[in-house]
């Protein structure tokens, strides 16, 4: 009987009832707090339209055989499948002194793609994505450049409840980026109403300020993103091209179908393959709409910009909450109907919330070459016909700092038979406005306006 109802649920989760145009009220909420982007002084690989990008590529499948040499914005999802697993190529080596360097916005109209997603409890969150023709690779000892792509899809992302901003959401790469900041401590312009965001030098990975950001670590190499003041400043609210969240797409918009990879496909012959995953060109990455929507085949050497834990229609990349020196924590957390359907019909009568605690290392010790340890704390309660609770855990232990914590509906208190949702990242800062920095906190108090559901 499970398996009928989360076929029912994923159904009524994946095809809402009504989809539509973002209203005007949408609109001028993403004008509102549209970004101010700063590129780096040395930056030479721009963003552009995907009109621009489509005239230089022909869609291929993985052999190299063309399946379209004359891509347009509504052509691009008629092959097979919405092109899945086909990819979008051109000549790398002439293309990175040619048209892969894109339009500059300080002397040439582009655009930036708007996602605007409306969600519970007052949320709205507005997604910004920047398209860049080409991602410059990090120069590596010994290996040369790796990690160049043709097509980039880069985010961040503003969160408004009631119409306010609460935080801002920095994106790069997979996973990485500055993640989910609050409203207080991002770095803004425009008399402090609109945010900043910082763009990586040739990668456009988004930080939430200047600096030198280390995303991966292989201990022999790392690779870096290198964001400044001073280059090109692109206010991009007389950029925007908005697009409703959830929607369905057709004629000049049917580029946003497309189910395929937004470059060529990646060399897998480079000698360190076997240890780090990256040639000189990996494959460029999916959509901006696709991978959380339809996904899309995989390949070698790929480069993704979503994942499932963060894709737009749920929450942001962390969670945020106050830190907290009392000996609970509490969490204030909203369930989707999903979660009253699923203990209803399956006899789950717990609401279970399960701590994450993980160990905090010693100042003086290298944190790569630290062991982290981790534990759980649950705190059980009786899942009603409510869908607003507040739990209270007890907190971690001392050197420990809450990280994450999860949902989930159990048969008894032993939790031997539980159905879990995904976890969500924490992410705790102080009280003091003036204290900018995360804080390891062995509790922590969240409100959390993300329903839970059971995917």
């Amino acid at each position: 009987m499970l398996s009928s109802i989360l076929e029912s649920v994923i159904f009524s989760l994946c095809f809402p009832a009504m989809l539509a145009a973002p209203t005007p009220e949408h609109i001028a909420l993403a004008r509102k707090y549209a970004p101010q982007w700063r590129f780096h002084p040395s930056e030479v690989y721009w963003p552009s339209t995907v009109e621009y990008f489509l005239a230089g590529v022909k869609e291929t499948d993985a052999k190299g055989n063309i399946i379209d040499g004359a891509v347009t914005t509504s052509n691009i999802d008629d092959a097979v499948n919405h092109g899945s697993g086909s990819y979008l190529t051109t000549d790398v080596k002439s293309g990175k002194t040619g048209f892969l360097r894109g339009q500059n916005p300080s002397t040439t109209a582009t655009a930036a793609y708007t996602f605007i997603a409306p969600k519970e409890n007052g949320v709205v969150d507005i997604y910004y994505w920047l398209f860049t023709p080409f991602n410059e690779g990090k120069k590596v000892a010994l290996l040369g450049e790796i990690g160049d792509h043709v097509g980039d899809w880069e985010r961040m992302a503003v969160r408004t409840v009631d119409g306010i901003a609460t935080q801002v959401d920095y994106h790069a790469h997979s996973s990485d980026g500055s993640g989910t900041v609050p409203w207080v401590h991002v770095v803004k312009f425009d008399n402090d109403q609109r945010p900043v965001g910082y763009v990586a030098k040739g990668s456009h990975g988004f930080w939430a300020t200047a600096g030198t950001f280390t995303y991966v670590d292989a201990v022999v190499f790392k690779l870096q993103d290198y964001t400044s003041d001073g280059g090109v400043y692109w206010d991009i609210k007389e950029s925007l091209v908005n697009f409703a969240y959830p929607d369905t797409f057709s004629g000049s918009l049917g580029w946003l179908n497309y189910k395929g990879y937004w470059g060529n496909i990646g060399q897998t012959n480079c000698w360190w393959y076997h240890f780090h995953k990256e040639c000189e060109i990996v494959t460029g990455p999916d959509g901006p709409y696709r991978p959380d929507v339809l996904g899309s085949a995989s390949g070698a050497s790929t480069v993704t910009t979503s994942s499932s834990k963060d894709v737009m229609k749920g929450p942001l990349s962390q969670t945020l909450g106050i830190a907290s020196t009392e000996t609970i924590s509490s969490y204030t957390f909203y369930l989707d109907a999903s979660a009253q359907r699923v203990a209803s019909d399956s006899e789950y009568p717990l609401l279970v919330l399960q701590q994450t605690c993980t160990s905090i290392p010693e100042p003086a010790k290298d944190r790569n070459q630290t062991e982290f340890t981790a534990s759980t704390i649950s705190a059980i309660t009786n899942l009603t016909g409510a869908n607003k609770f507040t739990i209270t855990p007890s907190a971690c232990a001392t050197n420990f700092s809450v990280t994450s914590y999860r949902v989930g509906v159990c048969t008894d208190d032993m939790l031997m038979n539980c159905f879990w949702a995904p976890s969500r990242a924490l992410r705790a800062y102080s009280t003091d406005p003036s204290d900018k920095g995360i804080q390891s906190a062995s509790a922590i108090t969240v409100s959390d306006l993300d329903n839970w559901r059971w995917w």
